[in-house]
């Protein structure tokens, strides 16, 4: 019985087709078509690449050379005696991602845990689908005809980004739930002093007060009006969608924000605060707005597991700098995290609330593996847990 091939064996019957040059390529496109490529291959290595739900390509001087059925299906097929560059149609902002994905490749780094890339998909006007695409990459080197070539795999991951866009919604209003009642308190004194203040201009009036002591009331009511729409404008920002934006950031920010969303909540629940933010930290390469919900989402963890507690309620939240690294943490005088469920609360859907979705820890992890850091959960100095972060400096 005849061995059944390896995939080290598929990879050597690809360079044995391969053509030397781009002029013989365009010679095995024109006797074969747009897969000729490999049409000449045996049955089984046609059974693993062309009916495969992976999409596969082969790049040769970072030109498409090779896309298998599934391939076609996301790019469209290779148009005869053409060779696309690899960026055709990829999202500008992660083209240089997709760049250095293929370059650590070549150099032989080894194997690369996989990058996430958004695609212009022009075929979506015909066929309904979304006009962009995510597709997962991972990248391996092979060798055909004594040329260093990419092999590269793309999983199309569209319906399962947009899966987890709506839970990170549903997890950011969850979020916002919890701190309402400091929202509304945050509105509600300014806009008292509103009224106050303009109880006291119609008396004034009526009094014929001078235009100087009008105009400083007016500008109190200006000011208390800017510190509504701030507060509004705040939860708005906190509250929509958007894509990742990382620009370099003073990482204090965000901690300062997601505090003052929740300090009315954190004082009427007789949580202390303590806050050890060091100064003059390097600025990391982040999304503010999504540092900002994991730090919330962190502060409001902590307070719900101090829930029943009657005094000593304590959330500690400090930064600082190791190496290459800014760290944050958030630690709480709570009852802890016990060592057998260390691992599974960053589980999707794993909860041991009874309210809870159990999706805000996995997509916090998520956010901070995506800034290229770690979340991990420790035993803390304040007797409970503490949630830690790393953020790469920003370059």
């Amino acid at each position: 019985m005849p061995k059944k091939p390896t995939y080290a064996d598929l990879l050597k019957r690809i360079e044995e087709l391969e053509a030397e040059d781009a002029a013989r390529l365009g010679h095995v496109r024109a006797e074969y078509g747009d897969n000729g490529l490999f049409r000449t291959s045996d049955r089984y290595f046609r059974d693993v690449v062309e009916n495969s739900p992976t999409g596969i390509s082969i790049l040769l001087d970072e030109k498409v050379v090779y896309r298998n059925p599934e391939q076609q299906r996301i790019f469209g097929p290779l148009a005869e005696n053409c060779s696309p560059s690899i960026y055709e149609r990829v999202h500008p902002d992660d083209a240089e991602k997709l760049h250095d994905l293929i370059r650590s490749t070549l150099s032989g780094q080894g194997r690369q845990a996989g990058i996430v890339i958004r695609f212009i998909n022009l075929w979506g006007e015909t066929t309904g689908e979304n006009a962009m695409k995510w597709l997962h990459c991972r990248a391996n080197l092979i060798d055909i005809q004594g040329r260093s070539a990419v092999l590269i795999n793309m999983m199309d991951v569209t319906k399962a980004r947009e899966v987890e866009r709506l839970l990170n919604i549903r997890d950011r209003m969850t979020s916002l739930g919890h701190v309402t009642t400091g929202i509304a308190h945050e509105i509600r004194n300014p806009l008292s002093g509103i009224n106050i203040y303009l109880d006291t201009a119609d008396q004034l009036l009526q009094q014929g007060a001078d235009s100087d002591t009008l105009r400083e009331i007016l500008a109190k009511i200006q000011a208390a009006s800017s510190k509504i729409e701030a507060v509004i404008r705040r939860v708005m920002d906190f509250s929509k969608p958007s894509d990742p934006k990382l620009e370099p950031i003073d990482i204090n920010q965000p901690i300062e924000e997601a505090l003052g969303l929740c300090a009315v909540l954190l004082r009427k629940t007789g949580i202390e605060i303590i806050t050890e933010l060091a100064v003059g930290l390097p600025p990391c390469k982040a999304d503010l707005q999504l540092i900002e919900q994991v730090i919330l989402n962190l502060v409001t963890n902590a307070a719900e597991a101090m829930k029943g507690m009657g005094e000593g309620k304590k959330i500690k939240i400090s930064t600082s700098q190791k190496g290459l690294r800014v760290v944050v943490s958030v630690s709480d005088s709570g009852p802890g995290v016990p060592p057998d469920l260390a691992q599974k609360i960053f589980d999707p859907f794993f909860t041991t609330k009874r309210s809870s979705t159990g999706i805000g820890l996995s997509l916090c992890q998520r956010i901070i593996q995506d800034h290229g850091g770690i979340l991990k959960v420790s035993a803390g100095l304040l007797g409970g847990a503490e949630f830690s972060f790393t953020l790469p400096v920003n370059p």
